[in-house]
């Protein structure tokens, strides 16, 4: 008995410090509820093992017994207060929706745009999540980011499958892999895959089940422009990826072929990189069909001929045959690669001032005559830009460079127009996009780490172009992070002697001075 009660002490330490244990490995990690329960088990026999053996002082048996006294009754209120707490936590939990996001960048709240779709649906929609144990945290992810859904929209209905126990309905949709989440609209017919829990993934998953239609967007080919369906540096198949995922039909179309109109799912036409002029044939189905209420983007290279001059008069626009340069604001240093850090209020424009837009080659777009269009210039540069229309010497780069004989900033780059036609449908409004610049667009520069206000741009315009401004895309988050690395060194001596040295220290000395008091 007296080894056992030599031994009480570890034993107990033992029984604290397994039970700590558990309790963190139930916090941090993933650790079956099982072997978590088994560890606390074992913690709690230690502890009690402890108390069974631990050496006793029969005189001061009745002090402790006063003293557990008190401390059971501090254990029982305590335990109380956290019922209490833990019980209004589940009643507001059941009975109430409203949240509060605290966060400094609100990344716990749905975007406007997520919440108009939500508020605009009229079907239910059946989200089937497919976890096993091994994707618990993916699991946890998704149910989070639904729930948020959830508490906008009473027309999502939710359930969860492991598909290793319920392998037929993961056959059902197409032998669905762990870590899928399914969209489904209401009569069964269209379905969507993720695989990733994010809200814009989720977001357009629902917009692709419950739309009725699937907007055409056609690009032109034939007149040396930028290819849709190539992933070359100098193709467009980034942003047409990007389309599709938005639940887009992205088709090439060759206005050679075209006979009198353009095809009537058409929602928007993109006129990218042209190097050589339309035939007037050509542009007249783009005139008719802006007269009809149509939407064209048209991205037009420096030193290229696109055409098309009658059809950007009638518009109060001409293409200047230049190269922009802007030493006070451009892309690391590359004056000839202006950046874009303000943009006036557009559709087109919006959330573009988180990321800033950069052009890699861009020409001045000029206002000519006034007309009934309602114009927004997009993008403007700073008043220390030139231009330079001397395409040979840009051939060497010594001169390029803004010169005493160069045409003097501001320039705009971009616009975006809007008006009535005036063909059979003059009550409907037409769109027009231009901007002196096709490169941003490709490949070679969409697929930079530092490309997402471009790619915000193009989906931007897509859907400003095609009708569709509630699904102006959700940006990205910020994750707002704040590393020490940003500190400076005698800040990061302040921090570390704080917590390291000072707060440790002055629990020292409390802690001797109540000893000493106490003695």
């Amino acid at each position: 008995m007296q080894r056992l009660q030599s031994w009480s002490t570890y034993i107990g330490a033992l029984g604290v410090a397994m039970l700590v244990a558990a309790l963190l490995l139930f916090i941090i990690s993933d650790i079956p509820r099982n072997v978590l329960l088994l560890f606390g088990g074992i913690g709690v026999v230690l502890i009690a093992f402890y108390f069974i053996t631990r050496p006793r002082d029969e005189t001061r048996q009745a002090s402790n017994v006063r003293i557990a006294s008190q401390g059971a009754n501090v254990l029982l209120i305590a335990v109380a207060v956290i019922g209490i707490v833990g019980a209004i936590n589940y009643i507001a939990n059941r009975q109430f929706k409203q949240r509060f996001d605290v966060t400094a960048n609100q990344e716990h709240t749905l975007s406007s745009q997520t919440v108009q779709v939500l508020g605009a649906l009229q079907e239910q929609v059946k989200v089937t999540g497919f976890f096993t144990p091994d994707t618990l945290q993916q699991r946890q992810e998704a149910e989070k980011l639904l729930k948020d859904y959830q508490a906008k929209s009473d027309k999502l209905v939710v359930q969860y499958v492991d598909p290793d126990e319920n392998p037929t309905l993961a056959l059902k949709y197409d032998n669905a892999l762990p870590g899928t989440v399914v969209f489904e609209n209401s009569k069964g017919d269209r379905t969507e895959k993720v695989y990733n829990a994010g809200e814009n993934s989720f977001t357009n998953a629902i917009l692709k089940v419950t739309q009725t239609q699937q907007p055409a967007i056609y690009f032109t080919s034939g007149q040396g422009e930028l290819l849709a369906d190539n992933f070359d540096t100098n193709g467009l198949g980034a942003v047409v990826d990007m389309l599709k995922q938005l639940n887009y039909k992205v088709q090439p179309l060759n206005l050679v072929t075209i006979s009198s109109t353009l095809p009537a799912d058409t929602r928007a036409l993109v006129i990218a990189g042209a190097t050589k002029p339309f035939s007037a044939e050509s542009e007249k189905l783009i005139q008719n069909y802006l007269d009809n209420g149509g939407r064209v983007m048209l991205l037009a290279h420096p030193n290229s001929s696109v055409g098309l001059t009658d059809t950007l008069k009638t518009w109060g626009l001409v293409l200047e045959n230049n190269l922009v340069l802007d030493p006070a604001r451009n892309y690391l240093g590359n004056a000839p690669v202006p950046v874009f850090l303000q943009f006036p209020e557009s559709p087109v424009t919006l959330h573009l001032d988180q990321y800033g837009v950069f052009f890699p080659g861009a020409r001045a777009i000029s206002e000519t005559n006034s007309t009934d269009k309602m114009a927004t210039a997009l993008f403007t540069t700073t008043d220390q830009s030139c231009a330079k229309s001397d395409f040979e010497k840009l051939q060497q780069p010594q001169q390029i460079q803004c010169e005493a004989s160069d045409a003097k900033g501001p320039f705009v780059v971009g616009y975006a127009l809007e008006g009535a036609g005036s063909g059979a449908n003059p009550d409907q409004h037409a769109r027009l996009l231009v901007i002196g610049n096709a490169a941003f667009a490709t490949n070679q520069w969409m697929t930079k780490q530092d490309s997402l206000g471009n790619q915000q741009l193009f989906v931007n315009a897509i859907h400003w172009l095609a009708g569709q401004e509630q699904l102006i895309a959700i940006p990205p988050r910020d994750p707002n992070t704040r590393p020490l690395t940003t500190m400076t060194g005698t800040e990061l001596n302040l921090v570390a002697g704080t917590s390291i040295i000072l707060i440790p220290l002055a629990a020292l000395v409390i802690g001797i001075l109540l000893w000493w008091k106490r003695r």
